[in-house]
């Protein structure tokens, strides 16, 4: 590990402060409202010496982009998250959303984990390498991107195609990754290298009106009904990405024995009900589903104007999530097929999924890190069935990771009541994340 006199716990304080403060900035997007919170980052910043640039997109949408120079031997590296958040319902929440409370060691708030999390521990990072002064061969950009949640149009993919000169990279570490996963007493964390992509789709169900106290057949609220039931209930066949195919087999060659052969064995003849039969917590269990089929789930429902009238037309939302390799035509003609003539399926959104190449310096040196801050454990790469800025970014290989070691619960708190991050957490990631970056930026500065 990097010996430069580091004082860990007063940046895990630090960053744990900064959180709070970037938690207050209320980021819901729908509108956003990122600039403040850009802005806010880049007086950190600039009070260290760091250049610092806040880019809007449309008033309001603002990005921000810093960068450490370094002496160019090679493409840079790009510590990417955004800045805005889901939406919350205020009620359901034990504390206030967006008051960033620290509570029995865990910051609270929208955001704590999806990822204001990830900025401040980035920022963290940054700002350590220009206190320590620390040479990098290469150039490190921090770009926190607005408009995720909504799909990235005023963020990293409106960077990427006016402002590419900013954020142009070789390699990025970002969101989605790094929760620690144990099967077997073995430690894994999970790097992601892939994800699905988001081919959302409007169904419309249609009928005949008619007086509701005169029951009709055949009516679109029916046949909406009948398509959300079809879509809830069915499986999609079973595919294995290269990046999962990867995933299992570094499982079972951690784990030997018996677990291996079970794992080869699902692998020859990739059933879900081989697939299912792994041994697997009910979580890990849901995520290996996720992770190797097509999904389509019904989110929204709109339909009906009066209580006493039946109403002609009913539409359904749905939140399609395909594998890499699908297509998002193919996949709303599957869904047709499966809904029937009497609900017009429309394809609102065309993403598609995408994979990462494993076999790369920066993954091999995210592996070696945590094989010594962690030592034992596994670096795997996995699959997210979500969707993040790296879909804006084909030119970078993005790798999602944020080790989450003491709670790795936490993970699944992202767009819940109640999101909160430990402490702990927000130290142990800051740690390695600077670990991984100066090893890989700078590694000269290692042996001072």
């Amino acid at each position: 590990m990097t010996d430069c006199g580091i004082d860990w716990n007063a940046l895990q304080d630090e960053v744990t402060r900064h959180l709070q403060a970037l938690i207050r900035f209320e980021t819901v997007n729908p509108p956003g409202n990122e600039t403040p919170f850009a802005e806010y980052l880049a007086g950190v910043l600039r009070r260290e010496g760091i250049a610092a640039e806040v880019v809007e997109s449309a008033p309001g949408r603002g990005n921000l982009v810093a960068r450490l120079r370094g002496r160019g031997h090679g493409r840079p590296l790009l510590l990417m998250a955004h800045s805005d958040v889901v939406s919350v319902e205020r009620d359901k929440w034990t504390r206030d959303p967006f008051g960033g409370e620290l509570v029995d060691g865990r910051v609270w708030g929208r955001g704590a984990v999806d990822t204001k999390g990830l900025v401040a521990c980035e920022l963290g990072v940054m700002l350590t390498i220009q206190r320590l002064g620390l040479p990098l061969e290469r150039d490190l950009i921090f770009a926190v991107f607005a408009d995720e949640e909504a799909g990235g149009q005023y963020g990293a993919c409106w960077m990427w195609e006016h402002r590419r000169d900013l954020i142009d990279a070789e390699f990025a570490i970002n969101e989605g990754g790094g929760m620690a996963l144990t099967l077997g007493g073995q430690r894994f964390y999970l790097c992601q290298t892939g994800e699905k992509g988001a081919a959302r789709l409007r169904l419309t169900a249609r009928g005949q009106p008619g007086h509701a106290s005169m029951p009709i057949p055949d009516t679109a609220m029916q046949h909406a009904a009948r398509a959300i039931l079809t879509l809830s209930t069915h499986t999609f066949p079973t595919v294995l990405t290269p990046t999962v195919t990867r995933f299992l087999h570094e499982i079972g060659r951690a784990l030997g024995g018996s677990v291996r052969q079970q794992i080869e064995s699902a692998l020859a003849d990739p059933t879900w009900e081989r697939l299912a039969a792994l041994p697997l917590g009910p979580g890990e269990r849901r995520l290996l589903y996720a992770m190797t089929r097509n999904t389509a789930v019904p989110t929204i429902v709109r339909g009906g104007h009066r209580i006493n009238v039946i109403p002609s037309e009913v539409v359904v939302e749905v939140d399609g999530r395909i594998l890499p390799g699908q297509e998002p035509e193919a996949f709303a003609a599957e869904v047709q097929r499966l809904v029937g003539p009497h609900v017009e399926v429309e394809l609102t959104t065309r993403g598609r999924g995408l994979e990462a190449d494993p076999d790369s310096p920066l993954f091999r040196t995210i592996s070696e890190t945590m094989a010594e801050l962690d030592p034992g454990a596994r670096v795997v790469p996995y699959l997210i069935p979500g969707g993040t800025d790296a879909k804006c970014l084909p030119g970078i290989t993005v790798y999602g990771f944020m080790p989450m070691r003491d709670h790795p619960e936490e993970f699944e708190l992202a767009h819940a009541h109640d999101e909160r991050i430990s402490v702990s957490t927000l130290g142990f990631a800051t740690r390695a994340l600077f670990e991984i970056v100066t090893r890989f930026c700078a590694p000269r500065s290692r042996s001072r």
